[in-house]
């Protein structure tokens, strides 16, 4: 057999063992060289050292309750061999935490993870939770196989995908810390992640190991790249092409601009600069852009008349006598309350914000889509709604 042929047939085996949209971690929408983009459907928990505590309690959150099915998948512990001591406490760990309904996957071989037998799990799961440990034991087993394109249906059906440290920079693009031999090395021998965020290195533990600045060692040969780097205790909720911070500590931003929030400007940076900036909880971002969303660029969707009467009515702050009127007029939704009007612009059918202002509402609905009561977080009130 001559080698062409022998080549051609390689390129035919490859095409059929590792499926066409997740060759390389991407899939098969045409990236601009520095555009980033996150999952066009589900959500993504990304966090500086685990899941626990808020983050976990907005995963069960997400996947719909603790006896939704849930996997997850410890191979980037450190360990050459997981015991299957190991792992059935490890399964154990997330069942004390409240999960009811969870199954491990693992495995060090990427033969078996495109197997049919190896994904079955992932068909039924709502929810997938990465460990931590190394990330290139991550992207060694799944990367390009049956398991890395069954993870990304799991998304598109409106899952949820979460994971800590080592699971956090697995969903990126590209894979910081990648290096096999340690994990000080910024651009190692594994430089690949999962892609469920395109064209973007996650760092994580970031202020806690004083790291801030490591992330310059890849945006200096991969300029294109988004930098995110995640300090422990904190996490964003990736979904569609925005996240929003959550948790006590910062996220570091690496886009070659740098926001002030005091003076509410955006300042672009010159060629080679080191500076960043921080998110702090409540925060929200653009990653499509690569912009810290405010009132001045939010966007909002077009709702008719017909739509905003679902929300008109009276609210009652609970523990008060306190009330509020909504109602509309030419086409806006309004809120009146001790004496003052004032619009609100929605962003969904959910959430709505106070014009120029980053202040929102989170209206909660019955199984019938009627209006039960609104939630305004940075307050810590709710208000139900009494017609």
């Amino acid at each position: 057999m001559r080698k062409s042929q022998k080549l051609l047939i390689c390129i035919v085996i490859t095409l059929i063992m590792f499926p066409a949209n997740n060759l390389l971690g991407q899939n098969s929408y045409k990236l601009r060289d520095n555009e980033t983009i996150g999952p066009e459907k589900g959500s993504l928990i990304i966090t500086g050292d685990g899941i626990y505590g808020i983050f976990k309690d907005k995963f069960m959150e997400l996947i719909g309750g603790a006896d939704a099915p849930v996997i997850v998948i410890p191979t980037a512990g450190s360990s050459d061999v997981l015991s299957d001591e190991f792992l059935e406490n490890y399964k154990q760990r997330f069942i004390k935490s409240g999960l009811t309904n969870v199954t491990v996957l693992h495995t060090r071989d990427p033969e078996e993870a495109n197997t049919d037998e190896f994904i079955e799990p992932i068909k039924n799961a709502v929810g997938v939770i990465f460990s931590g440990g190394r990330q290139w034991r991550h992207a060694d087993s799944y990367l390009n196989t049956k398991t890395h394109d069954e993870l990304i249906k799991l998304l598109s059906r409106g899952g949820v995908i979460a994971g800590g440290s080592a699971g956090a920079t697995i969903q990126g693009s590209y894979l910081a810390r990648g290096d096999s031999k340690g994990n000080t090395k910024m651009m190692g021998d594994h430089e690949v992640g999962l892609s469920f965020i395109k064209n973007v290195a996650i760092d994580q533990h970031l202020l806690k190991r004083n790291r801030q600045f490591d992330m310059f060692e890849i945006l200096d040969n991969r300029p294109e790249l988004l930098g995110i780097g995640i300090d422990e205790g904190t996490g964003i909720i990736v979904q569609g092409d925005t996240f929003k911070v959550i948790g006590k500590s910062y996220v570091v931003m690496y886009d070659g601009t740098r926001w002030s929030e005091e003076r509410d400007t955006i300042y672009k940076l010159p060629k080679g600069s080191r500076e960043f900036y921080t998110l702090k909880s409540g925060d929200e971002y653009n990653l499509k852009t690569r912009s810290v969303i405010t009132y001045r660029n939010r966007e909002y969707v077009n709702l008719t008349e017909k739509d905003l009467k679902i929300y008109c009515g009276v609210y009652k702050l609970i523990g008060t006598d306190v009330k509020s009127e909504l109602f509309v007029n030419d086409d806006t939704l309004f809120s009146k309350a001790n004496g003052q009007t004032f619009p609100l612009l929605p962003e969904s059918e959910t959430r709505f914000y106070i014009s120029q202002t980053d202040v929102y509402l989170d209206f909660i609905f019955d199984s019938n889509d009627k209006v039960l009561k609104v939630k305004v977080p940075i307050q810590n009130q709710t208000w139900e709604k009494l017609n």
